[in-house]
């Protein structure tokens, strides 16, 4: 049998009043709209790798204009600008390829959580619909689907707050979700129960299995998250990518001078620019589900949907 909730929580609440949400939290960092004014995106700061690569510029700007003074003592020690041509080109082909390989990453990501969405709503219809031999364990079943989403998000985030699940589910099913080995599969487990117990009920068959089909569905998602949050790029890869990058830089001073010569400093902080945003934007994609991540999923307002769609089944079922 299910676990029984609080008898003073707030699970017994209307369950449109249970989700108040939490959208609002890093939204500074999660991905949002692109603006439609075409300069309002090229000088946007908020939301963008600027801020982080900025510092790394100024240096190797600084770093050139250490180079100019040398050359201007020394006006025979520079290096030819060829060799730069042909391996900024193999640099700039590096990059891109490190942000595309963090882009389907982040795009893997969201077609997973695509996922939990549809088979969050599916599982709750399948057992409202399905569910009313009893009553009792079929609302305590639409809490545990509802609750899911919060428990798959803080667990990828390794975080065990669980403020919206203490609201739906009560403080002390929440304790116990907190201190399971694996919250998710723990919930999971919940689920299976409950789905078990309506089944001793006389449960359609087909019902049943279409409800568990779902509910295995949802361990799968988390599993591939889990998938894609601890595995990185290969640690050589990114360690050659930037030694490659950080080379090309320390040397490109002694070439651009005897072209550009005082102006160093400036080609060099526009050549450095573009070049540590590839690199930081294929960092920051490596991992979407961190809210200290640019461009993170909003896994908070993706999660409140759920609950909200999935708690108002309790009310929408027709008594009759």
């Amino acid at each position: 049998m299910l676990p029984s909730f609080h008898s003073n929580s707030a699970s017994h609440a209307s369950p449109k009043a249970l989700v108040n949400g939490s959208g609002d939290t890093d939204q500074v960092l999660a991905n949002q709209p692109e603006p439609k004014s075409f300069i309002a995106a090229a000088l946007a700061w908020r939301g963008s790798v600027t801020p982080i690569v900025l510092p790394r510029v100024i240096w190797a700007s600084v770093f050139a204009s250490l180079v100019s003074c040398i050359i201007f003592f020394a006006p025979n020690f520079h290096i030819p600008i060829t060799p730069f041509e042909y391996s900024g080109a193999v640099l700039a082909l590096i990059l891109v390829m490190r942000v595309n390989a963090g882009h389907d990453r982040w795009w893997e990501a969201r077609k997973l959580w695509g996922s939990v969405v549809n088979q969050s709503r599916n599982l709750g219809i399948v057992i409202a619909a399905y569910g009313e031999a009893d009553k009792t364990v079929t609302d305590r079943l639409l809490r545990l689907v509802a609750a899911w989403p919060h428990v798959m998000r803080e667990s990828l985030r390794s975080e065990k707050s669980l403020r919206e699940v203490e609201t739906i589910l009560g403080p002390e099913l929440a304790a116990d979700i907190r201190n399971a080995q694996h919250m998710p599969v723990y919930v999971g487990h919940l689920i299976a129960q409950g789905l078990a117990s309506l089944r001793r009920y006389h449960m359609d068959p087909m019902a049943f299995h279409r409800a568990e089909t779902e509910r295995s569905a949802l361990i799968d998602a988390i599993g591939a998250c889990e998938r894609i949050r601890n595995t990185r790029m290969p640690l050589a890869l990114a360690i050659k990518t930037r030694r490659f990058l950080f080379l090309f830089l320390a040397l490109l001073p002694f070439a651009l001078i005897e072209r550009v010569e005082f102006f160093t400093p400036l080609i060099m902080a526009l050549a450095s620019y573009p070049l540590f945003s590839l690199d930081e934007i294929g960092a920051e994609l490596q991992n979407p589900f961190s809210p200290r991540n640019l461009s993170h999923l909003p896994l908070d307002g993706i999660c409140d949907n759920i609950a909200k769609n999935v708690l108002a089944l309790i009310d929408q079922r027709d008594p009759g």
